[in-house]
Order: C-alpha cells, then sequence, then structure tokens
C-alpha cells in the first residue's frame, strides 16, 4: 500500500506499540543527538506517541493534530523524519473498509552507538557545525576513568558461578528465546541509496601513498554517505582520506574524516557571485529549447548541494543553513533522483522566482510528484508545466504578475550557458488615438497644477 498524507484524515485510528524501553537517557539522547535532525515537531510527536494514555488501544489521528497544533501534512512530515532515523516503524492494515496505522516507537540509540552510525552522525555535524558536534561528543560519551585512578570492577564470571557445559551447549529455551527476540525487535536500519562510487579505482588511487586501504573496509558506509552527500569523485575521496590519517599511526580517523569534508565543502563554496564574459545571444527560437535541455543536462550531472549552490552563485545570494537541511531532508527521504530533485529547486528559485526554498512549498511538491511516479528530469518538467498551468491567473497590471506563463522558464541562468549580451528592452508602441487620450490628459494634468482648471 502506497503510503502519504493524502490518504490521512482526522478520523484514520492507530495504535502505539513500545519495541524497546525508553529510559531517562533515551529522552536526553532524543533531545541533544536527535532533535538537530528531526526537527522539534518529530520529537514533539514522539513524546506524544510514547505518552498516549492507554497507547495500545485504537485512537483518531485528530487527537495527535489537536495536542501538536499542527495539520496532517506536517504530521506526516514529522513521522517520515522519526521512520527515516529508525525511531519509529509504521504499518498498516485495512479491514472493512477501515485503514489502521500502527506506530512501533524505538527507543534512540545510545550516545556512544550513534557517533558511531555514520548517517546520523554525518547528518549532525552538518546540522549543528563542527564546534557543537565536538562539544556534544564529549559530554554526551562516557568518560573513561582518568590514569590515576584503579579499576577494580568484578566481573559476571567473578561474581557468578555458571556451568561450564551449559555455555557450551545452550539450553533450547535460550536459543529459541534468541530467535524470537530477534524476529520480533530486529532494528530498522537507515538506508543508504544505490552509488555508483568506484572503490577499486578508489583503491589504486591509494596504493600510492601512505593509507592502507584494506584498513578502510569498516568505514565503507561513511565513505559512501559523504559520495551520495557531496558528491565526491574519487580522486578526491582519497585526498581527503589522506588528511583524515595520522601520518605516525597510519590509522585513519573517521570524526576527523568528516570535518575534513564539511571543512573543504563549506571553503569550495563561500557564495561568491560568479563572474563571466559577454557572447552572442541565441535566437528566440533556440532559447527554449536550449535552455531547456542544458537545465536538463546539468540537473543530472550535478549533485543537489552544488546545484543549489550554482544557482545562488548566479543570483549573488548565498545557500542558508536552513536550505541546507531542507535538501538534506530530501535527500535522506530516498523519493527522488538528484536530476529530479535539482529540477524542484529550479523550479522554487527560478520559475517561481523564491529568494530562499521554502519547506512548506517543497513537501507540497514532493509529496504531489512521488504520487505522480516522477522518476526522471523529464517527467518532473511535465509535473512543472502542468502546476504552472493550475496555478494560471490574469496578468496583474499592477505586479506584473507571470503566473501565466506555461512552460519552464525560459531564460537560461548564465552558470547553466554561455551568457549572452543583453538586448535592449524595446517600448511599446501607441496608437494615434492613445497619444491623443495620453496628451488629453497631460494637458488637464497642467491645469490643475497651474490653477485654471474649474473645480
Amino acid at each position: 500500500m502506497e503510503d502519504s498524507w493524502h490518504q490521512l484524515t482526522p478520523r484514520t485510528g492507530f495504535v502505539v506499540r513500545l519495541a524497546d524501553r525508553v529510559t531517562d537517557q533515551s529522552w536526553q539522547t532524543l533531545t541533544q543527538l536527535y532533535q538537530p535532525i528531526i526537527g522539534p515537531v518529530a520529537a514533539a510527536l514522539y513524546s506524544s506517541l510514547f505518552w498516549l494514555p492507554e497507547r495500545e488501544q485504537l485512537h483518531r489521528h485528530g487527537r495527535l493534530l489537536a495536542g501538536l497544533g499542527i495539520d496532517l501534512e506536517h504530521l506526516y512530515a514529522a513521522r517520515l523524519r522519526l521512520e527515516a532515523t529508525g525511531l519509529l516503524t509504521t504499518t498498516v492494515k485495512t479491514a472493512n473498509d477501515l485503514t489502521t496505522f500502527c506506530y512501533t516507537l524505538r527507543a534512540p540509540l545510545t550516545p556512544t552507538r550513534f557517533f558511531n552510525d555514520d548517517l546520523l552522525s554525518v547528518q549532525l555535524l552538518g546540522v549543528i557545525g563542527e564546534e557543537s558536534y565536538q562539544t556534544l561528543l564529549t559530554t554526551a560519551t562516557v568518560v573513561t576513568p582518568a590514569a590515576d585512578e584503579q579499576d577494580i570492577t568484578k566481573n559476571f564470571l567473578e561474581v557468578f558461578h555458571v556451568d561450564g557445559h551449559e555455555l557450551s551447549q545452550l539450553p533450547a529455551a535460550v536459543t529459541a528465546g534468541r530467535h524470537q527476540i530477534t524476529a520480533k525487535t530486529a532494528e530498522p536500519a537507515v538506508d543508504l541509496p544505490a552509488t555508483d562510487f568506484d572503490f577499486h579505482l578508489l583503491g589504486e588511487i591509494l596504493k600510492r601513498s601512505y593509507v592502507d586501504a584494506q584498513a578502510l573496509q569498516p568505514y565503507r558506509e561513511l565513505l559512501v554517505t559523504e559520495h551520495v552527500t557531496y558528491g565526491l569523485d574519487e580522486p578526491t575521496m582519497a585526498r581527503y582520506i589522506g588528511e583524515a590519517t595520522d601520518l605516525a599511526t597510519n590509522a585513519f580517523d573517521p570524526e576527523r574524516f568528516k570535518r575534513v569534508v564539511a571543512r573543504h565543502f563549506e571553503q569550495q563554496h563561500p557564495g561568491q557571485p560568479v563572474q563571466s564574459t559577454a557572447s552572442p545571444a541565441p535566437t528566440p527560437a533556440a532559447v527554449k529549447s536550449t535552455a531547456e535541455q542544458t537545465v536538463l543536462q546539468m540537473a543530472s550531472q550535478m549533485t543537489p548541494a552544488d546545484f543549489l549552490e550554482a544557482i545562488k552563485q548566479q543570483t549573488g545570494g548565498f545557500v542558508t543553513s536552513g536550505e541546507q537541511r531542507i535538501i538534506r531532508d530530501l535527500v535522506g527521504r530516498q523519493l527522488f533522483s538528484q536530476g529530479v530533485l535539482n529540477m524542484m529547486v529550479y523550479h522554487v528559485l527560478v520559475d517561481e522566482e523564491r529568494p530562499t526554498l521554502n519547506k512548506a512549498l517543497l513537501d507540497t511538491i514532493a509529496n504531489d510528484w512521488s504520487q505522480s511516479k516522477v522518476t526522471t528530469p523529464q517527467q518532473a518538467v511535465v509535473k512543472i508545466r502542468e502546476r504552472q498551468q493550475a496555478a494560471k491567473q490574469p496578468r496583474s497590471r499592477a505586479t506584473g504578475s507571470r503566473r501565466n506563463a506555461t512552460t519552464v522558464k525560459e531564460t537560461l541562468p548564465e552558470w547553466a550557458k554561455a551568457p549572452a549580451a543583453t538586448k535592449a528592452a524595446k517600448q511599446p508602441q501607441l496608437s494615434d488615438q492613445q497619444k491623443q487620450k495620453l496628451n488629453a490628459r497631460i494637458a488637464r494634468f497642467k491645469q490643475r497644477r497651474s490653477g485654471k482648471e474649474d473645480s
């Protein structure tokens, strides 16, 4: 069953279950580590589901809407964030034409496991920055004993007597219980998208350096995550790995690697406008087809972060931290290819002429395209035209509304084409009758100014 917020109503039923024991530390981890990623609304939804009285009985979504003060669209978006970060598992069943959702809450990871998770730790670093990340890493993880302290803690076998035979051949009840628990409480994985990253090529590049490629095997997920997030190619990845490897011990530091990648991306995208030289302009007939094809090509080739940065540089703006979170959220949902995501960004910033990305608008477009099975940039163009046609209104003389455009914006941005010389805009010519009326209005205006016109 394909799910979207349009299939929810305030009267749609749901039940809540707990898969894990939620401790006091779980709530601290949810607030400190998860909330910067999922946002306060998703954190509040988790809390509302947990503290719901008689949670395993049937409730209506209207109760959540009233308690949180949000609409169904934002409730659904918050639910997706909980699902994506492994805090919630959603199942659905339909009986007698009645749909019921089951929300199974899972406890947040411990801080140590959280920081060892590549996807979650990279996302947190991108949201809060390196300084705050280091502070949380220091305060949230277990502090090791000081050098002058002696650990005298007893282990299990020093306190309890266990028959060695029972350990070598576990009782059937223990074995069966383990299989039952594993089947019921397997943790949902935060899946990585498919990638074309060439690890063989990376290994060949690293052979010419001091880095041990075999030592990187446990960090393949981390490398894939950084590749998908920032669009790193194999040579660039190898260079950043070298910066994060200790020359003395030849040990790769994953936390340092994350900081290196984030720092280089910020240095390479300072938000400065692109300078260009002029070249002959294409003919009007060629502008539409050439511009559209060029935008489609670049949307398919560029990562969402680079595509957004390119548009902002051309307009003289800069990418805000909020826009970075919006892009990460769209990428993390794994609903669209990078080409489709880029066309969505292009439509909002260029076609709609918005100065910044609007999350509510993007969520609306994303829901529409997801239901319409948009999988290619070409299909995205079709949806953009349909959206513009639906929003078509009479042109306003006062504001010069551009809503009656029915195609993707024809003017190609400077960053996506050879710059063109600007043609002087032609002034509309007035008819003789219009000139006479204009002259008459000017004459009456002059008479009022000189006090000659009768009151």
